[in-house]
């Protein structure tokens, strides 16, 4: 993990989901940026995600990725036509995990975060609709909410441009270029475009477009969302949240409907599945809400679909040049489910990596030697788990 000691002014970006759109508006600011993607804007993980925004639980132990995270979302909301749904977020706890769950807590909140536990009963009188006789407590996190994945990234697209960025959309990238250990552009299916450096943020594909011998350890994964309307619209108190034990998360709509999501797990050939979501993943869902949440016991069924996302051995991303990688390449994959949130960190990292221009936080967490002897078989882990 270095700083690149050449001067690089023309970046390629190749994937035009949110973390291609946060790397293209940081670095167009004084770069030459041109965005490619075979498909269009947050045409696939980023689009399929349910948008939530939680960096304080998923960075407990980086408070300064937390902060600079939550930061960016509050002070993005209005820009471009984004906006950002401020909601309360409760992870739910069994009694085993209770007493971890209460220590987090308390050290979240000695670092500053509106972060607490509460037992069962203290959450029910807060948020009525739930049922937790099987559950100890939550921890309860007031700094979080979510945005439309959509709406989000294009109001990205729209800031890079601004600053210069050129996005050229429906346009496959088949290869890079590489001249002399240094990267020297790419190849598409009509041209090849020169570039002084190549950023690849093409989700599971990026493996694919690496060069011989280079390697990154990510591993793709499906997950699954449904969308559920109760018999009278939630409240627009009631939050998002996660339910560990049983693997999904869930945050309401808009509309006053549920999404649920969860069935993740990892697959040997992405491009076979399909988007449609699992009849058994359906019937889950409609065994465990109705029990977890008043007001679904008729729910309709609104709608779901399904996705694929690359998972890291610690299911924090990779924003990094890979090891033996020529000079002048980093990818920006391996974002665990995680990538709307974890957004806010690409382009100060991808920066730093091009410049040496250090951002607040510290980008050892995304350095791709942490994985070093870490084989591409690694067991995948959910952040369910997490």
């Amino acid at each position: 993990m270095c700083a690149s000691t050449k001067e690089r002014d023309h970046v390629v970006i190749v994937g035009a989901g949110v973390a291609g759109c946060h790397a293209a508006r940081n670095l167009a600011v004084d770069h030459e940026v041109t965005v490619l993607d075979r498909s269009g804007i947050a045409a696939e993980a980023t689009g399929l995600s349910a948008g939530i925004v939680a960096p304080t639980l998923f960075y407990s132990d980086a408070p300064a990725v937390a902060r600079y995270a939550n930061g960016f979302f509050r002070e993005f909301d209005g820009s471009h036509g984004f906006s950002f749904t401020k909601r309360d977020r409760i992870d739910v706890m069994t009694e085993s995990e209770a007493a971890e769950a209460q220590d987090l807590a308390t050290r979240l909140s000695e670092e500053g975060f509106p972060v607490a536990y509460r037992d069962s009963s203290a959450i029910t009188e807060r948020y009525q609709q739930f049922n937790l006789e099987e559950f100890a407590g939550a921890v309860v996190y007031e700094d979080t909410g979510w945005v439309d994945p959509y709406t989000y990234t294009t109001a990205l697209q729209s800031a890079a441009r601004e600053r210069g960025a050129t996005f050229n959309l429906d346009v496959e990238v088949t290869d890079l270029v590489v001249d002399d250990g240094d990267v020297s552009g790419v190849e598409t299916e009509s041209e090849t475009i020169d570039a002084d450096a190549v950023v690849v943020a093409a989700g599971w594909r990026t493996s694919r477009l690496l060069p011989d011998g280079v390697e990154v350890q990510i591993r793709p994964y499906r997950t699954q969302v449904v969308v559920l309307e109760p018999g009278e619209p939630l409240s627009t108190e009631f939050p998002l949240g996660r339910v560990g034990t049983e693997h999904v998360y869930f945050r309401p709509e808009h509309n006053g409907d549920l999404l649920i999501g969860g069935g993740h797990y990892p697959i040997d050939d992405p491009a076979s599945y399909t988007t449609d979501v699992d009849e058994s993943f359906r019937l889950d869902i409609a065994d465990f809400i109705p029990e977890f949440v008043d007001g679904f016991e008729k729910a309709g069924f609104v709608n779901g679909w399904a996705g694929i996302d690359t998972a890291s051995p610690d299911t924090r991303p990779i924003i990094d040049a890979p090891r033996d990688a020529p000079d002048g390449l980093l990818v920006a994959t391996g974002f665990n489910g995680l990538g709307i949130m974890t957004s806010p960190v690409v382009g100060p990292t991808v920066r730093e990596r091009l410049t040496g221009d250090s951002p607040s936080f510290s980008t050892d967490l995304f350095a791709a030697d942490r994985f070093e002897d870490v084989p591409e078989s690694f067991e995948y882990v959910s952040t369910s788990d997490v």
